[in-house]
Order: structure tokens, then sequence, then C-alpha cells
């Protein structure tokens, strides 16, 4: 039953990848992909895409890629390096310092980190990763499931924070823990923080916020 249900979870993360708005990075058919193997955007190159199925991604310094995919991986895009989407099943997400993504950064089973200066164009979205806004930037919303939040040194989140609980029955992802929401005394939310579910909310004297909605008991 649990993988069943899982499958429709995955199947739900899927269809929110594809919204959004889309611009193109295209980099004239030049693509790496892999299946049993980890691969790398040559820094300063332009790609449209890297991706493999078992393996990691890496976007070296300062290349540009269109879209950048894993599914048993991780995904690390380096200083300044400059991406269309980012998105992996199971693995990590990092962005370096100065790092973009144009679009959508999204996990289901991974931590997403950015690094001081790095920015997201879109929604940073993952189900039960740890979502760590450092001294970055945000154009959408965090939306998560099941894992923590901690935004530090300044992060700037222009759209919301949403924490949802699953439909399928209160089951949440394995995990009844409250969510940790973490918010530094510099950090900056521009829009509201919606919960669906029991969190565990700390904002540090002199934060910024939109409005607080707990729709925990509905």
């Amino acid at each position: 039953m649990k993988s069943a249900l899982a499958l429709a979870g995955f199947a739900i993360v899927c269809i929110a990848w594809a919204a959004g708005p889309q611009s193109s990075l295209a980099g004239n058919g030049h693509s790496i992909t892999s299946v049993n193997g980890s691969v790398k955007a040559a820094p300063g190159e332009t790609y449209d895409s890297v991706s493999t199925v078992n393996g990691d991604v890496r976007v070296g310094s300062g290349a540009t890629v269109d879209s950048a995919h894993a599914v048993n991986g991780e995904i690390e895009i380096e200083d300044n390096a400059r991406v269309g989407e980012a998105k992996t099943v199971n693995g990590e997400l990092r962005l370096g310092e100065g790092a973009a993504v144009e679009r959508g950064a999204t996990t289901v089973n991974g931590e997403i980190h950015l690094s001081k200066g790095a920015r997201v164009g879109g929604d940073v979205r993952t189900v039960s990763g740890e979502i760590e806004i450092e001294g970055a930037e945000v154009g959408g919303d965090l939306n998560t499931y099941n894992g923590d939040i901690e935004l530090t040194a300044g992060a700037h989140v222009r759209g919301g924070i949403i924490v949802k609980k699953s439909r399928n029955n209160g089951w949440n992802w394995g995990n009844d823990k409250p969510p940790k929401i973490r918010i530094c005394a510099t950090c900056i939310v521009d829009g509201d923080l919606r919960f669906e579910r029991a969190v565990d909310l700390k904002v540090e004297t002199g934060a910024k916020i939109g409005k607080v909605i707990d729709e925990s008991s509905k």
C-alpha cells in the first residue's frame, strides 16, 4: 500500500515539475546523457541537457545548461553556473555561490541547499528533504511535505512557504514529526507562510515575513 501511495505522490510531484515559467538556455543540441554513471558539464561550456539515471550530475563553474536531471544521484551546480531547471528524485541538489537556476529546483528524497549569492527564479520543491537557503534568493515559493526549512544569512524568498500534508489518508511520507521552520533575523519572506500540517516554527526577531496561515486542523 505504501508503495502505491508513494508512486501516486511521485506522480503529483512530476506534474508540479511541468508547471511554471518556461525560459530556455538551449545549447544548440549539445547534451550529455548516461544510465549508469556520473556526468559533468565542463566549466564555461553550454549544453541543452545533462542527465543520468544512476549517478551524479555536476555542472562546472561558469557552465550554462538548460536542464540538469538525475534519478538516483545528486546534482551539484558549481559557483556561477547557470541552469534552466534542476530536478532529482533520490539525491541532494546543491547550488554553489553565485549559481542560478532560472526556473525551478526540485527533489523528492534529498536535501536542497542554496549557497550565498545563489538564486532560483521559480519554486524550490521537495517531498521529504531539508531545504537550506543560506544568503540566497528564491523567486517563487518554498514547498515541502515533510522536510525542514532553514533560512539563514539574509536569505530572501519572494514567494511564500508552503508545508503540505498528504491527501493519502493522513500518511505523511513515513514521518509524523512536525517539520522545523527556521527564519533568521535578517531573512525575508515576502509571501504567506501556509501550513497544512503542524510545524515547529521559529522566526527570529527582525525577520520580515508574510501572514502565518495555520490550516493544520482542516
